[in-house]
């Protein structure tokens, strides 16, 4: 009995290195994903955690602001013996106003004794979209120029509305102002919306090739032989639209990792939130109409994350006299058969 103790005591302290010293990428991921999360909620002491000591920030000097990941997605990996690098885009868009950037993000992580930590973190913009005299205009990494992305005269007059399913009339689309604005990882889509009390929404494919032929002279140049203003060319290319919402405002817009959908988070006038998913090559809804599945006047359906093909999302009473409701809990719903599913109450 002795003898066999020491052998088990030995194994398992082969067993203990072995686990300190192997390196695995499911576990740099999963750093990763938590360090993205708590940026997200602005949980910086829980961020420190994760981070090794030479690149720790003190939270006295963070100044907050109105920029919001409304996504992130892994774009290359690459492992050593006892380190990770990741190449992540990160799409960041500001709450309260028309404007989205496109991140690159280079984070390290390292191993720690048995735990895994951020070592280093560089990030450069790669693309910047934001509101300027009544039209989009976008910035390409660090340059000065600008170029034209759209303007009101390119946003449809009519559209449809989704809740009219025989499509019996069409709405005025509404261009008091523009709206919510989130770009795709790889910054060739843009989902915008135009807003009065209703909202339009819609998703614009960009033209790569017009941001590369030359940089903006301005919004209008001159052609000296004819002596005709000539009008500055949006490099939006092609707009999907995928709804008119009435009375509502739009919360957060949130484009898949795969960019084969755009969910939309809103919030009616009286205070319903409720999420839509529209496949962007078509505009079309999934085959789920979340204000059909749950009783909105009991509960609001809040969009929480992206997994790599599946969306989780809480459902919360919207009176206390509710929190015992049959639907209140964390869903998940899958990408491929559109079926919801609770995976937490």
């Amino acid at each position: 009995m002795f003898f066999t103790l020491v052998g088990c005591s030995k194994k398992k302290e082969v067993e203990d290195v072995k686990k300190k010293d192997d390196f695995e990428i499911k576990m740099a991921i999963n750093t990763i994903d938590k360090y993205m999360d708590s940026i997200e909620k602005e949980k910086y002491e829980e961020l420190n955690k994760l981070l090794t000591e030479d690149v720790k920030s003190s939270e006295k000097d963070l100044k907050i602001n109105e920029l919001k990941i409304r996504g992130y997605k892994l774009d290359e990996i690459t492992e050593t013996d006892r380190e990770g690098i990741f190449k992540i885009n990160v799409i960041k868009s500001n709450i309260n106003k028309p404007e989205t950037l496109l991140i690159e993000s280079i984070i390290n992580v390292v191993k720690d004794g048995t735990d895994y930590k951020i070592s280093k973190i560089s990030n450069s913009m790669k693309k910047e979209v934001f509101y300027l005299y009544g039209e989009l205009r976008i910035r390409n990494e660090n340059k000065v120029d600008t170029n034209l992305v759209i303007n009101m005269e390119g946003v449809p007059k009519y559209a449809y509305s989704k809740d009219d399913k025989a499509k019996m009339e069409m709405q005025l689309v509404p261009k008091k102002n523009f709206g919510a604005i989130d770009f795709s990882y790889e910054g060739d889509k843009l989902a915008f919306t135009t807003v009065d009390n209703d909202v339009f929404i819609a998703i614009l494919t960009l033209d790569e090739t017009m941001q590369t032929q030359g940089e903006s002279q301005g919004k209008e140049a001159k052609d000296e032989k004819e002596g005709k203003l000539i009008r500055e060319k949006p490099i939006g290319k092609q707009i999907v639209a995928c709804d008119f919402l009435r009375n509502c405002k739009i919360e957060g817009m949130f484009f898949s990792e795969d960019e084969r959908y755009l969910i939309v988070q809103y919030k009616t006038t009286d205070n319903k939130m409720c999420i839509r998913i529209y496949n962007c090559d078509s505009g079309e809804l999934v085959p789920i109409k979340f204000e059909e599945e749950y009783p909105l006047n009991k509960v609001g359906v809040k969009f929480l994350k992206l997994k790599k093909d599946k969306m989780i999302y809480q459902v919360n009473p919207v009176k206390q006299e509710y929190k015992d409701n049959e639907y209140i809990g964390m869903w998940e719903l899958d990408f491929k058969e559109f079926k919801p599913k609770r995976i937490e109450k």
